[in-house]
């Protein structure tokens, strides 16, 4: 209730506010000042003081109960993320192009661009921190994530291992594992797990006869009664892709997936992060001087000499850092995603 209030009014006070001060920087307000007579700069410079302290307020409340209220979505980070570096990095060069650096030394135009810039920033630390943390519950998700045996397993009387189980098991090392059915199981007679030999413990038919014809034999029932009818029935042969959709609802596979998974994961994430250590003094090079072009780029089109004003030039390295950190979180993000990609959806 309190996330939703502030959310909403959050929005329109930073609506409102970054409006009228769009209005002042590209209309005739800010640039006819000095034609103004006191009592109408006072006017003038009094809203624009109330305008700036209600987008910085503003943009709390709107960022914070945007947190709250949508802090399971997955997207939430990244797009605080993007919209935050958009208007920390880009609103000060951006805003001397569009105004052709006319209003570069007033300093009301300067404090103006900084709140703005400081919204962006508003954006950024949080957004980042979701990103961060978004990584964390995935692999929390993937590593803590229960196996529901499906119905034919309960109903089929698994007897279930209780052992600490192995980083990386073999299917009849698992807890999913027909413990009836393992004798009868090829993959445990050539010692190749089942998703190699595409026939095991819960989908191959003969396997599961034999377990079911051994399971009467020892509750003292006819095992020729029931399943003798069903060696008459004529077996299903499955094609390689029906092969492969039954194995993706299989919990042997899904299991194997899982450690995989877990394996993979820190592996992965620990050799794009050394990677990009290796080359961040390379990939911290680039981007100092591609920020910097930019820069002279908006002097060129600003008619701007240079000089320590609103630009990236004046905290170029404070900047660059900043940008690589966000880099560095983002590829993280991305790098774990895709591995999850292709672990469970590509099922590589």
């Amino acid at each position: 209730m309190v996330a939703n209030i502030g959310l909403r009014l959050g929005a329109v006070a930073t609506g409102l506010a970054l409006a009228y001060l769009l209005y002042v920087i590209f209309g005739p307000k800010l640039a006819g000042i000095k034609n103004l007579n006191a009592e109408e700069k006072y006017a003038l410079l009094q809203s624009i003081g109330w305008a700036r302290t209600m987008l910085r307020y503003g943009s709390i409340a709107f960022v914070l109960g945007l947190c709250i209220r949508f802090f399971q979505e997955e997207t939430i980070g990244l797009v605080l993320t993007l919209v935050g570096a958009g208007l920390y990095f880009l609103s000060p060069s951006g805003f001397s192009s569009l105004t052709l650096g006319s209003l570069k030394q007033s300093e009301h135009y300067l404090g103006i661009v900084n709140d703005i810039a400081t919204v962006g920033l508003i954006c950024l630390v949080p957004g980042v921190l979701l990103l961060v943390r978004d990584v964390i519950m995935r692999i929390i998700k993937r590593f803590t994530a229960p196996i529901e045996p499906p119905k034919s397993e309960s109903e089929s009387e698994i007897t279930r291992k209780v052992h600490k189980p192995k980083p990386y098991e073999m299917c009849w090392d698992m807890a999913v594992c027909n413990e009836r059915s393992r004798r009868f199981c090829q993959p445990w007679k050539k010692r190749k797990p089942c998703w190699q030999l595409k026939s095991g413990c819960l989908c191959d038919q003969d396997v599961i006869r034999q377990a079911l014809m051994e399971r009467d034999r020892a509750m003292g029932g006819d095992p020729n009664a029931g399943p003798k009818v069903a060696d008459n029935r004529p077996k299903v042969v499955l094609s390689a892709k029906q092969k492969r959709e039954r194995c993706k609802s299989c919990t042997i596979w899904i299991e194997h997936q899982r450690q995989k998974f877990r394996i993979v994961t820190p592996i992965g994430l620990v050799a794009v992060g050394a990677a990009f250590a290796y080359f961040y003094r390379q990939l911290y090079d680039v981007l100092y001087k591609l920020l910097g072009n930019m820069d002279r780029f908006m002097s060129f089109l600003t008619y701007r000499q240079e000089g320590t004003d609103a630009s990236f030039a004046a905290q170029g390295h404070t900047v660059t850092t900043l940008a690589m950190i966000c880099i560095g979180v983002v590829l993280l993000s991305f790098a774990f995603r895709a591995i999850e990609y292709m672990i469970f959806e590509l099922e590589i």
